[in-house]
Order: C-alpha cells, then structure tokens, then sequence
C-alpha cells in the first residue's frame, strides 16, 4: 500500500487523564473473559488483532442519546475531546480514557439529559409504568425502567445487582425530594456516567478455532456502530441475546436488515465526516481573514460539509456508485450561501437544491468542493502543500513525515517580488532546497492543481495580477486543472485500496496487524472486481472473520496517576504597562498531573513532544499543526513566535509579546497554557486537544527563560 517514499508513521494523540485507573484497567482485563466455549468450527484464515475499549465518539453519544432517550435533547455542555489517531478518531477512541475534569463534564451533561428525558411531557416515552404515588418510590417500576432503558444505554441486559443499585438510588432520590420522577433521574444519570455507557467494552469467548470470538452481544455493539453509528435497536440486541451474531445465518440476516435500513447513512456519513476531518468544521475551527474572505462565514463552511455528505451519501447509497467516481462527478447540491461562492444562481433562499456542475467547466468531484478547499487551506490564503498533504495521506494512505521545526516560512508568505507572484513560484523554494524539496515534489504538484480555487473555494485565474498555471503530474499521470486532477486520482492505483484500509480500521477501532494484511489484499480485490461500492464493501467486512475475531486484549495504555499540587489562589501581580495601563491579572490554577520527566527545552522537541501530539486535530489554539510543527496564526515557526507582539487586543493592551525570551512570565504563550478559560486572553491553549502537563509547562517555560532559541 505505501509508496517508495513512505516514512515511519508518525502516531499522535496519546491517551487523556486518568479517570477510575483500576475500575478501567479491571475492565480491560475482562475484555478478553473466559466465556464458555461455543459450538462449531470457525476457520481462521488470518491472525486476526486485539479488541480493546473504544470510547463513544461526540456523534456516537449524541445519536445513542438521540435512539434512547429521544430526539431533540439538549446536550448542554463540551463533551471530552474526541482524539485522532492513524487519521481517524475512530480508531483514536480506544486510545482514550476520560479525565476527572471531563468525567464532572459528563456528570453535569447526565443530570440535565435526565432532567429534560423524563420532563412531564415526555417520560411517558421512556417509562412503561406508572407509580400510585407519584411522590413516593416505586421499586417495582422504577426497575422496569432500569432495566428497559440501561438496557439500550448499555447495550446489554443489566444483571440484578447492577438493577438494585439503581434502583436504591433512585428510591433514596425519591424519598428526599418526595417526586418518584426525581428518583428516575438521578438513576439515569447513574446509568449515562456509568462506563458501560461511555464506553464500547467488547468481551471475547472461546470458540473451536485457534483464535477467541466476540461474543453474540459484543458483536451487537460493533455491527451497530459500524452500520449506524448507534447503539444496537431491540431486534439486533434481541438476536444477540439468543446468540445469533455468533452463528454465519444469523449474523448475515441482521447485516443484510440494517444495510438495507435508511440508518445506514448515519454511519456512512459518520465514516466520511471523520476520514475528512470535518470535525473541524463542526467545531468552528475553519477559520479565514474576514478582510480576504468576506464571503467566508460559519453558515457557508457548515452549508460545505452538508453538500460534500449529500453527495457522498447521494452517489454511494442512492446510486450505489463506485467510489472512485466521487473524484469526478458533477453531480451536487447548493444552498444559497454556497451559490454566491460557487458564483450560480440558487433560486431558495433556505432550501437545497440539486444541483449539476457544468461539463467544460472548473469543477468536478469533491476535491473542488468548498469544504475541502477551505479546510486544507491557511487563514489568508490558500495552500498547494497541505491540499497535497490531505490527497497523499487521506486519499492514497501514503505518509509524509513532518517539516523539520525550524523551517522559515517567510519567503513562501512573501508574495511581494516579481518572482513570487504565484503559489507555483513560491514553492520553487521547497524544491531548491534539500530538506524540504523531498516530501513537497510529492505534495506540492497536486496541490498547484487546485491554486485556480483560493482559499475558501472561490474560483480566479490570476494571483497577484498573474495567470495561474494549474498543470501539473500524480505518479507520472499528468493534468492541466483540477477537474483532471480529480480523472487522475480517481484511476490512481492506491484509491480503491485506500478506502478499504480505512473502512476497517474503522469498523475495528484500530491499525490493521500485520496478519491481517492478506484479508485486506483479498478484500481489495473483491471490492475492486464489484466496482467499490461502499454498501458491498460494509457487508464484505462486516461478515468476515477479521471483524469477528480477535487475539485478545490489546495492551492497556494506562498513564501513573501523580498526586495534584497545592491549588494558589494568588492572582499574578498587576503591573504598569509601558504606557501606563494595568496588565490584566491572570489567576494561576494547579497544572495537570505529570505526563513524563520534563524534556529537553529545544524548540523542536517542544513541537514533535507537547504540542503536536496534544493540541487538536488542525489548532492548539491559533496553531495548524496539521502540517507537523508549531505554526501560529499560519505564519512562520520561530520568527513568528519569539518577540513579536500577540494578535490577541488584550495582550497587546498589556504589552505582552507572544514569546520574550529569557521571561516565561512575560510571554503570551504561557498566559495561554496556565490561565483559565476565563479570562480576557481568549480560551486556554490547547484549545480542543489534551491539557498540558506540569512536565511539559516546565519544558516550556525552561525553553523561554533559557533564550527561547531555534
């Protein structure tokens, strides 16, 4: 699958803080249980991998919710931070715990999603009983309801001991507030805070063969979430608990019923969204220069995603299209915020529309879609280099190692001389140098193909006066603009496998092993000879013995726990301004536990250790370190960040620089990495990823005071 060129894959993202080490590590052990054995031989062709706890992604919670409790609830507050790992967050879930501050988070989001499930004018959805005092508890009902609801929340029936604890809370609620419905709340809340609900722990049995098998609920669990992206509907659960999910008939005849469901879109629009890293955009990370872009807005980025899923979802499950023809299609839907952008008419002003882009014209397939123009491009301007990044690494499943985290980007932002009027001759700089020129000949000339769409999507021909040149080459097939670039990649050899690769490691949460790899030859093959239709495919994978079977527990990735320092409550000391005006206090609070021995303070080290494992998937805060390495605001690295002032106006006002060397506290950086999320400096930096540890603030602030040098 990869190229002469492929490095070591670069894997970030690390586990989250610890929360219940031992119930979690007890739970892991039990993942792979000694069942009792089951009837029938299994082949084992293969060595099939581990299966491990996967904890539910933000779509998975919300649409699990959503099944369970009913549609339209509030989901009042952030969930912990989903993380991405091989390029997908479903397989980062299994590499996630949930910190003691996300765990109150979940807590509080628990209680006001039981608050609002079992409101008057909903519970009699969700509770099949009555109480004859409504202001008294009622064990036999109230268990009913335990074991009904916990029942779909846990994906499996509860045992009695785990019913009577629930029950007992809710009837000591009830007593205290003297409302039955008020004891039926604090028990959900206890069933939505309850591992079993946060996370998908799959258990293994013994079977005839050399290798463990899920067991028939397990099984549940997986199909659900891979099919639908939910939590197993009663019939599905209703055949795991007979144990049919273990038997070939049984298993077939529910992965035939649920591909043929209209749910089936939840999930494939799931698996694209994530492959696309479109979680970015639904978390308003897509972020452009209102002064460049003023067409750019929250609405037109949202509307880019929808149109990119509609056709995904139109040509794959409508049409039951090949896949590969999604790079070419002409085939869309529009919005009117999308039509100013796209420069057609869109007769709705609130409606979509279908849509067909012309023949002849400048576009065609998704790679000139808004969404992915606009999210593999900078603030102010597009960018050849990670438009290539996102087809080499996403689109083919070819590594391209990170830039060395010293490069100066600031002869490629300077557009300003004769000689760098375009894109195409800026990046001449990459190839004239040895350091970069290897990774950006591979990047770079796919990216130049889609320069005649700027940097949210918009069409020109020109940069800077300059006629735009969108030729260029992919593995030695040439193209003259992006509608042919779109020809090349969809004939690309490594498309179709591409996909395969991922959609499992997607349906197993995991990287495939290396026994695995002949299954996925064999897959390959099969998909190709069918035309890679996505709904074949999903059945192929979801039926095999590779998605049944496992070696065992995956290894757990559990960090030590390290006891907290003293909490200060003294504010940093308020001091003048150069011209006088008060430097806002910033209220110091105890950093996060330890996450190893604090390292060497090098620039570099601080960006491959802390921030780009750490940071979310495009920004630590006003960082991109999609490309590898601390980039702020999309400028340069180091000449960006060491004595130059903050963009942020209150930083300014205070007269702070983004870093003064030799003067930690004095530096902008620091205030982003130690205050709370309150104050005027805007959110605390890591904006969506892990919080930092005290060991890597102290390799930080030990990089400033030492000079802060390259």
């Amino acid at each position: 699958m990869k190229d002469s060129f492929t490095t070591e894959t670069q894997r970030h993202g690390g586990c989250a803080g610890v929360w219940l080490i031992s119930l979690l590590a007890m739970l892991l052990v039990g993942c792979a249980g000694d069942g009792p054995s089951a009837g029938g031989p299994i082949a084992t062709p293969l060595e099939p991998g581990p299966v491990a706890m996967r904890r539910l992604t933000e779509t998975q919670y919300r649409a699990t919710v959503d099944d369970v409790l009913g549609e339209g609830l509030s989901i009042a507050g952030r969930l912990e931070p989903d993380n991405r790992r091989a390029g997908l967050l479903a397989v980062g879930s299994s590499f996630v715990s949930v910190t003691a501050a996300g765990f109150e988070q979940y807590d509080a989001i628990a209680r006001v999603l039981a608050e609002q499930a079992l409101a008057p004018e909903r519970r009699a959805q969700l509770v099949g009983c009555a109480p004859p005092d409504p202001q008294s508890a009622d064990d036999a009902c109230a268990a009913a309801f335990v074991r009904a609801v916990g029942r779909r929340l846990w994906r499996r029936p509860l045992d009695d001991a785990e019913v009577a604890s629930r029950v007992a809370i809710a009837g000591d609620a009830a007593d205290s507030l003297g409302d039955f419905y008020g004891g039926l709340q604090a028990a959900l809340s206890s069933l939505l805070v309850a591992p079993e609900f946060l996370f998908r722990i799959e258990h293994t049995e013994a079977s005839d063969g050399e290798y463990a098998r899920l067991t028939s609920l397990s099984m549940a669990t997986r199909l659900s979430y891979f099919l639908w992206n939910s939590t197993p509907d009663d019939e599905l659960l209703a055949a795991a608990e007979r144990g049919e999910l273990t038997d070939d008939a049984g298993l077939a005849a529910q992965v035939d019923r649920m591909l043929a469901s209209p749910r089936l879109e939840d999930s494939v629009r799931a698996y694209f969204g994530d492959r696309f890293s479109f979680d970015e955009i639904e978390q308003g990370l897509v972020r452009k220069d209102p002064m460049l872009f003023p067409a750019f807005s929250q609405e037109l980025i949202d509307d880019a995603r929808e149109q990119t899923l509609r056709v995904v979802t139109a040509h794959l499950l409508e049409a039951d299209g090949d896949y590969r023809d999604l790079f070419t299609t002409r085939q869309s839907f529009m919005t009117r915020a999308l039509g100013i952008v796209y420069r057609v008419p869109v007769p709705s002003p609130d409606e979509w529309e279908a849509f067909e882009f012309p023949s002849g014209g400048e576009r065609g397939g998704v790679m000139t879609h808004i969404s992915l123009l606009a999210l593999h491009s900078h603030p102010g301007r597009s960018s050849p280099t990670l438009r290539g990044k996102f087809v080499r690494e996403v689109l083919l499943c070819q590594d391209v190692p990170p830039p060395p985290g010293d490069i100066d980007f600031s002869a490629f932002a300077d557009d300003s001389s004769e000689d760098r009027r375009t894109a195409r001759k800026r990046l001449t700089i990459h190839v004239e140098n040895e350091t970069c020129a290897g990774c950006h000949k591979i990047m770079d000339p796919i990216g130049l193909a889609l320069e005649q769409l700027d940097g949210i999507g918009a069409f020109r021909e020109t940069e800077n006066g300059e006629v735009i040149d969108p030729s260029g080459e992919l593995d030695g097939a040439t193209f003259d603009n992006a509608v042919d670039l779109g020809r090349a990649l969809s004939r690309h050899p490594n498309l179709g496998p591409c996909l395969v690769r991922t959609l499992y490691m997607y349906a197993v949460g995991r990287d495939p092993v290396a026994g695995e790899e002949g299954f996925l030859t064999t897959l390959d093959a099969d998909a190709a000879s069918g035309g890679y239709r996505i709904r074949d495919l999903m059945r192929a994978i979801a039926v095999s013995d590779a998605f049944r079977l496992a070696s065992g527990a995956r290894e757990a990735e559990i960090p030590t726990p390290t006891a907290m320092p003293e909490y200060t409550s003294t504010p940093t000391p308020t001091e003048p301004t150069p011209d006088g005006t008060p430097r806002t206090p910033t209220p110091t609070r105890p950093p996060a536990p330890p996450t190893s021995t604090p390292r060497a303070a090098t620039l570099a080290e601080i960006q491959a250790d802390i921030f780009t494992p750490q940071c979310a998937t495009q920004f630590c805060h006003s960082q991109q370190v999609r490309a590898g390495g601390l980039v702020l605001e999309a400028g340069q690295a180091h000449a960006n960040l060491v004595g130059i002032a903050s963009s942020n106006p209150t930083a300014q006002q205070a007269g702070l620089l983004r870093v003064e060397a030799g003067d930690p506290d004095g530096s902008f950086l620091m205030m982003k990495v130690i205050g709370p999320t309150e104050v005027a400096f805007g959110s605390r930096m890591p904006l969506g990823g892990t919080a930092l540890g005290a060991a890597d603030i102290a390799a930080l602030r030990s990089w400033i005071a030492a000079g802060a040098t390259p």
